[in-house]
């Protein structure tokens, strides 16, 4: 069969070549949708790693505005509970967790970093309101961030904030006056691990000092993070174990929020799901979020990108073994005298099928190999053109949307360059790389192998039905 093959390939050269021809464009394109595909789930896989792996517990107030009646003013006692993140740090999929205060206070013994921002925003207090002006001298010089632990906080997770001397605060600093202080605010008042000062607060008209003990020093590696009035300064930011934050607000369960770290990124809608069921806390007056909607955002174009390519490669195998059984089928009937002469002479039909699939098996595996490095520029050049249009649909919606405050812009230029800008720079990206995989090769080898096999039988069964006889008949010329 094999011999038999050949001498029809070399006799047929003609419809050789054709075939040849429509295989390699038909695995080409294959292999680009199949790579762009799974290039796409990657980089949303990557989007959600990066992310992180955390879900946060905290007042919903943008919930309680909504759900107010007009006019209703929102209350301010709403507090989250340890009690309540308590009931969440065991479920399933948790791995760690930490509880913060977030607060402020004053100090008699340090002085607070000042910058030029300070004495402008000090000018301008004179013309606001009288109640705005109020709030603003009520704010401390010093922001507290108070923690189970620093072992999972972003900033030093991701180098913006380095230790430089000491150490950070973990759950062995529990129900300590230990403290981490940023280096210029060490300098400036000439501290050193090991120091102590007191910072102090007032709740409920009574007046709280607190000593604390410095155990670390860290440093701001970002300088746009460093600015702004004192007490928004992130080097005037000292982060304490909770029980001091509990302190200062005169509190020994209420805390800002808590963060729970995940055993896997891809647990987070999961954990949100079982903790709504199996917890007793009101979730229309306190939220978990789990950076759905940032992974959202970031996530829309490569879904769209990644249903594009599935709904390529389907038209393409559909289109393409369309085309190889018309071929083909106009060739087998230019064979009628060929195939009703061996099926006389007793071959079976699973003889003559077979040779069939062999001679269209050998084109196929020949195109197969050439689209294998032929793929690779088809599927960069596809890449390219749908991370073009994905781009500029990005462009239009952020044109189209509402203007956004300063700290929206923030958040998005912050989530662009993150995210779609590292994206969107074409397959040498690590982030898009669009590269054939060996999964993709075998998903090539399978779809190409499918199409082979129907192009041949459906236009041979439809000729293997009929009796020697009838094929004779029928033959042509």
């Amino acid at each position: 069969m094999i011999k038999n093959a050949l001498l029809s390939l070399k006799k047929n050269i003609g419809k050789t070549i054709l075939l040849f021809v429509i295989i390699v464009v038909i695995t080409n394109l294959v292999i680009a949708g199949l790579s762009i595909q799974s290039a796409t789930q990657k980089s949303m896989d990557q989007i959600r790693s990066s992310l992180g792996n955390d879900v946060t517990l905290s007042v919903d107030f943008r919930n309680m505005m909504k759900n107010r009646e007009p006019g209703e003013a929102v209350s301010n006692e709403t507090s989250l509970t340890t009690t309540m993140a308590d009931s969440l740090k065991d479920l399933k999929y948790v791995e760690s967790y930490n509880y913060q205060i977030s607060t402020s206070a004053d100090s008699d013994s340090i002085s607070a970093v000042e910058t030029e921002s300070d004495n402008s925003n000090n000018q301008q207090d004179t013309n606001k309101p009288n109640d705005q002006s109020e709030q603003a001298s009520n704010q401390g010089d010093f922001t507290i961030s108070a923690n189970t632990t620093m072992e999972y906080l972003d900033s030093f997770t991701n180098s913006n904030y380095t230790l430089t001397d000491g150490r950070l605060l973990t759950s062995d600093d529990a129900n300590t006056n230990n403290c981490v202080i940023e280096t210029n605010l060490a300098s400036d008042n000439d501290l050193s691990v090991g120091d102590t000062f007191t910072i102090t607060t007032t709740v409920n008209d009574e007046t709280i000092i607190q000593e604390l003990t410095i155990v670390g020093i860290y440093e701001i590696q970002t300088t746009n993070e460093i600015g702004g009035a004192h007490f928004n300064n992130p080097v005037n930011t000292i982060y304490t174990d909770l029980s001091v934050g509990q302190t200062l607000t005169g509190s020994s369960e209420n805390i800002t929020s808590a963060i729970y770290y995940l055993d896997d990124p891809e647990n987070a809608e999961a954990f949100v799901k079982l903790a709504k069921k199996q917890s007793d806390i009101d979730f229309d007056t306190f939220s978990l979020d789990a950076n759905n909607r940032l992974y959202q955002q970031n996530a829309s174009s490569l879904e769209s990108m990644q249903s594009f390519a599935k709904m390529f490669v389907w038209i393409v195998v559909i289109a393409g073994s369309a085309i190889l059984c018309l071929i083909l089928a106009l060739t087998i009937r230019n064979r009628y005298y060929e195939i009703g002469v061996l099926l006389s002479l007793g071959q079976s039909k699973v003889k003559i099928i077979a040779q069939q699939l062999i001679e269209i098996g050998l084109i196929a595996v020949v195109a197969f190999v050439i689209s294998l490095g032929t793929g690779q520029l088809t599927s960069h050049y596809m890449g390219n053109m749908l991370e073009s249009s994905s781009s500029s649909n990005v462009m239009q919606m952020d044109q189209k949307g509402d203007q956004p405050n300063d700290n929206q812009q923030k958040t998005n230029k912050q989530t662009k360059e993150n995210f779609l800008g590292n994206m969107m720079q074409g397959p040498s990206n690590q982030e898009l790389d669009v590269s054939i995989t060996g999964e993709n090769v075998v998903q090539l080898a399978g779809v190409t192998a499918a199409i082979c096999i129907v192009s041949i039988a459906v236009p041979a069964a439809y000729v293997l039905r009929l009796t020697p006889r009838q094929i004779l008949s029928r033959k042509e010329g």
